[in-house]
């Protein structure tokens, strides 16, 4: 019996309301209670969130885009927005019919756990339906030399202050040619013809030094003419007056950035204290930040175990590749919770069979390169998944093991090795590893197959591996375009490539190479390079694949698939069950030949 001065018992906020509808199912109810809750709680960054995944659980991606940019106006720091953003971003082009938020979209940018490039090339559609649809339009009307004067030369232009432009340029990668020919045309506007006292203009230095750092990004693989590059060498940087303060010289050592890194531009011998002297503050930070990992880098790589030589004629054209050109160069990365991890596993695996994830575990990812995946897996499996990531490259593993410390992922080690001999240059990896991750690095060995062979000595018995395989299918486009009159031929100087690059630039899509601008690869040095010009190349069918699983009693637990594609799979084949049979999906790439331009991205485990 209640107390006649008992407390009345609180009623529920609509943000309680709207959790118990979700729990209960019911998805429509739950959007108008958290709809209710920020109506109430105008400020209230989480109740946008919540509001956002019910919306886009209910398939209104554009609402859904549109409260994750609001929730991150709010609060800026709500990563899981942020993330989530750049998930939706990937599977749909945002913004649709509802804008997304400008200030929201400069905070998804602005973390460096999540993916940047969707998001990026999200903030450019909606950019194009404004000032930069604008300018677009009058480079197309009036060419784009005269765009870019326009742009700059005089007053400096809206575009070139928009925030939002700057942050993308400062932060991501994005597929968009028109932009890249503005960009290019406005790149040679500064070197060519811009007065230097014209960047006592607060707003266009900023702006030049957001155009440098684009440049960092993609490895400065835009073309550069001829007369460009004798400007060049005629304006060549003093770096050491440059570093001693002198503002004409750190103007000078700005316009080249946009041609050559800082790093080369100033040398080797250049400490970041050194640098402390560039001027203005904004360009002596960033040179101070270049020298810096520049110099992690060498120290990273003196430390890296070597377990024996790489001796193996293919895997030393490889190796030098990635020395000179580590791959990819990468700043952000999609950081994966461990349970959200384990709901992945689980369309792959039993439940008894991701038992494993909770006791101590051996990872192996066989070709880390620079160590993204290396550092995604290792934040995903969780503190009990003990990493080894081994690759070829020194280079690359000192890329990596820098950029592992800067995410925290303390459990990963890397070593310098060649995956073909892992096990037999050290018996202790036999049979180690509970997951062997492999994507991108065996369609590059001599024998693909007899590398696979290698690492499933190293597979425990019960393990499970992720492959990533070229599709001989989806690739043949580029096999032809080796027989090209333009083609340089692999492992050519970046010179040839960024000229070989532009003639596909300038290509339409149905013509040989000119498809390839639509990969995100095509947009800067070292992914291009592995694109289109790799020293070894050696794509495989499915039924390659197949015959390989049987043979050595694997079996096949599913593809990675884009968004799209298994129901499109399911419609074709109406009784196939998950995950479809090899033979299955050999028939349906026949009919779909770029359902695999990325690869065949696959599971498998021993039977």
């Amino acid at each position: 019996m209640q107390r006649p001065n008992a407390a009345r018992r609180r009623e529920p906020t609509w943000a309680e309301r709207g959790s118990a509808a979700v729990d209960h199912g019911d998805l429509a109810a739950a959007r108008e209670c958290f709809a209710e809750a920020v109506r109430g709680e105008r400020g209230h960054a989480r109740h946008r969130y919540h509001l956002a995944i019910i919306e886009e659980a209910l398939g209104n991606l554009d609402a859904a885009g549109a409260g994750l940019t609001e929730a991150l106006r709010i609060d800026p720091g709500v990563a899981d927005a942020a993330r989530r953003l750049s998930l939706l971003a990937s599977r749909c082009d945002l913004p649709g019919a509802v804008p997304l938020n400008p200030t929201g979209l400069r905070a998804a940018l602005a973390h460096a756990t999540v993916d940047r490039d969707p998001v990026a090339e999200a903030a450019l559609r909606q950019l194009a339906r404004g000032t930069l649809g604008d300018v677009l339009a009058k480079g197309h009307a009036e060419g784009w030399p005269a765009s870019a004067r326009a742009l700059c030369l005089g007053r400096t232009a809206p575009l070139l202050k928009n925030e939002l432009f700057l942050a993308v340029l400062r932060t991501s990668s994005f597929r968009h040619p028109e932009l890249e020919r503005l960009l290019t045309a406005l790149r040679r506007a500064l070197l060519m013809e811009l007065p230097r006292e014209r960047l006592e203009d607060r707003a266009l230095a900023d702006f030049v030094l957001a155009l440098a750092q684009q440049c960092e990004i993609n490895e400065h693989v835009w073309s550069v003419a001829d007369d460009e590059a004798r400007r060049l060498d005629e304006c060549a940087v003093a770096a050491p007056a440059a570093v001693a303060g002198d503002l004409a010289a750190s103007r000078a050592l700005l316009i080249a950035s946009l041609y050559r890194p800082l790093t080369a531009l100033l040398g080797t011998k250049v400490t970041p204290q050194q640098a402390a002297g560039i001027r203005p503050r904004a360009l002596r930070e960033l040179a101070m930040q270049r020298l810096a990992d520049a110099a992690d880098e060498r120290a990273q790589a003196v430390h890296i175990p070597r377990l024996g030589a790489i001796a193996e004629p293919t895997a030393c054209a490889i190796q030098r590749q990635y020395e000179a050109n580590p791959y990819p160069r990468w700043s952000s990365v999609g950081v994966i919770a461990p349970a959200q991890m384990r709901r992945t596993l689980a369309l792959y695996f039993k439940a008894r069979e991701l038992a494993v994830l909770d006791r101590p575990f051996e990872v192996l990812i066989a070709g880390c390169g620079t160590g993204q995946q290396a550092v995604q897996a290792a934040l995903a499996y969780g503190p009990l998944a003990r990493v080894l990531a081994i690759d070829l490259s020194a280079a690359s593993l000192a890329y990596a093991a820098r950029m592992a410390e800067r995410f925290g992922a303390g459990n990963v080690r890397f070593l310098q090795a060649d995956l073909q001999a892992l096990a037999a240059l050290d018996p202790q990896y036999a049979g180690r590893f509970d997951v062997i991750e492999c994507t991108g690095v065996l369609h590059h060995l001599t024998e693909p197959m007899r590398g696979w062979r290698a690492l499933l000595e190293c597979l425990a018995p019960d393990g499970r591996m992720l492959l990533g395989l070229y599709s001989a299918t989806a690739r043949r486009g580029l096999k032809a375009l080796r027989g090209d009159p333009a083609y340089p031929g692999a492992g050519c100087p970046d010179v040839a490539l960024r000229a070989f690059r532009q003639i596909l630039l300038d290509r339409p899509p149905d013509t040989p190479g000119g498809d390839l601008k639509m990969s995100r690869d095509f947009y800067s040095t070292s992914n291009f390079r592995d694109l289109a010009l790799h020293v070894s190349e050696q794509p495989l069918t499915l039924e390659e694949i197949a015959q390989f699983l049987d043979e050595n009693r694997l079996e096949f637990r599913g593809f990675q698939l884009e968004r799209g594609v298994l129901p499109r799979f399911r419609e074709r084949f109406p009784g196939a069950g998950w995950p479809g049979a090899i033979q299955q999906w050999d028939a349906f790439e026949a009919e779909n030949p770029h359902v695999f331009a990325g690869m065949y991205n696959f599971w498998c485990a021993r039977r």
